[in-house]
């Protein structure tokens, strides 16, 4: 009797514990860290999908910590240096080289080649941003293309232009003059300059649209070349057709000046279209700019899922990668677009409009250089892009600055 109450008392006290989110003894405790992108942490979508894994798979318990975004890469990186950071994590897709380079997360194309994840999957640019040094890294989590161009219909419509027409270096060019009136307080592009990621976004799609790069295969500075030079003389050509102060003004202020309707084109990545639909422009989009005869190619921004080599749960780890990446989980779980082009096509067609302009630009996307110090590279880029917009020659400005990323 008294054996048959201990027992009882025990698997009610484990049922408690497990409804309260609390591993079991016999349950493996899986620590899997995210950058925080809404204010309550975790999305609601998230939470669900973390409960439907363990369900799933009733010996692993994950434990989610969601840290805000501008605090994310440096506990991210103490806490691995310390030796107690987690067994999986989302990491920016500009941060991976530089993990691997470190030897804090581990080498997947063994587990990748055993279980069946393969670069057809996803999409090319980011199954691109985690391979490194002919290795693979990670494995693409979720994406998005900057940019595209968002187009204000009525001032189209009142300065007569087809907002069609813009998706060509030529077009956009010719329109520019037509959608800005200064006296007004209108302007036709909302390029910026200042010091962020912004203007290098704006120009490496410039650049790749052009069929130009920013590091060579060889990983030396390829902004001296013709592709990359004509590109950034374009750049620095329609910036007198945006709004005045733009080396101090960051994308936000052109944001505002797109939903207030006196900005004609901006150019946002495709998250911004849920805040689009329920604003009071008559907008609608094209997915870039590129000469004539070329394509647009946009610049790739995302996250990836990686594994860390001090995991004593690597096969649970990889177990939750996998799940997460999953064609039928992958476009629950993302904030963005999901990384899995199946997933990616389902989540479009029932929550965008032009799901297939924006898949074709997603096909399309390059990620920024895959080099372990991004973080300087993309400093100097903003260095470059400040000078020659304050007069110095681009020729001689990213002269400059490939000086100082060969350096590196």
């Amino acid at each position: 009797m008294i054996r048959r109450l201990l027992k009882t008392t025990i698997l009610a006290s484990a049922a408690t514990m497990l409804a309260a989110g609390v591993a079991s003894a016999d349950q493996i405790v899986l620590k899997f860290w995210d950058n925080q992108q809404t204010e309550s942490g975790l999305s609601t979508f998230q939470q669900e999908a973390v409960k439907r894994f363990e369900a799933e798979n009733p010996d692993i318990k994950v434990e989610v910590t969601t840290i805000p975004y501008p605090e994310y890469q440096q506990r991210l990186l103490t806490a691995v240096q310390a030796g107690n950071g987690p067994d999986v994590s989302t990491v920016d897709q500009i941060w991976n080289a530089a993990f691997a380079e470190a030897g804090a997360i581990v080498k997947l194309d063994d587990l990748a080649k055993s279980s069946g994840v393969k670069a057809e999957t996803f999409f090319p640019g980011a199954w691109e941003s985690v391979n490194y040094n002919g290795a693979l890294w990670g494995v693409p989590f979720n994406v998005d293309v900057w940019f595209f161009a968002f187009v204000n219909k009525a001032l189209f419509q009142a300065a007569g232009v087809d907002p069609a027409s813009i998706s060509t270096w030529q077009g956009l060019e010719a329109a520019a003059p037509k959608l800005t009136d200064a006296s007004k307080g209108q302007f036709a592009v909302g390029l910026t300059g200042n010091k962020s990621e912004y203007p290098v976004g704006m120009s490496d799609s410039f650049i790749y649209s052009n069929g130009g790069e920013v590091l060579g295969a060889d990983g030396k500075c390829a902004l001296t070349k013709p592709e990359a030079i004509e590109a950034l003389e374009f750049y620095k050509k329609m910036t007198s057709f945006a709004p005045a102060g733009i080396l101090n003004a960051g994308n936000e202020p052109m944001r505002e000046l797109f939903l207030n309707g006196t900005l004609a084109v901006e150019l946002w990545p495709a998250l911004e279209v849920p805040t689009l639909e329920k604003s009071k422009i008559d907008w609608d989009f094209v997915t870039g700019f590129a000469p004539e005869g070329k394509n647009a190619v946009g610049m790739f921004g995302g996250w990836n899922l990686v594994l860390y080599e001090k995991s004593p749960n690597k096969e649970a780890a990889w177990k939750f990668i996998q799940f997460m990446t999953r064609e039928d989980v992958n476009g629950a779980v993302v904030d963005l677009i999901p990384a899995n082009i199946k997933a990616a096509d389902k989540f479009l067609k029932d929550s965008r409009p032009k799901p297939e302009v924006i898949l074709d630009h997603l096909n399309n996307a390059k990620p920024r250089p895959l080099s372990p110090q991004y973080l300087q590279v993309s400093e100097i880029q903003q260095n470059m892009v400040q000078k020659f917009l304050s007069g110095t020659p681009v020729a001689d400005a990213a002269a400059e600055a490939c000086q100082a990323i060969d350096a590196l």
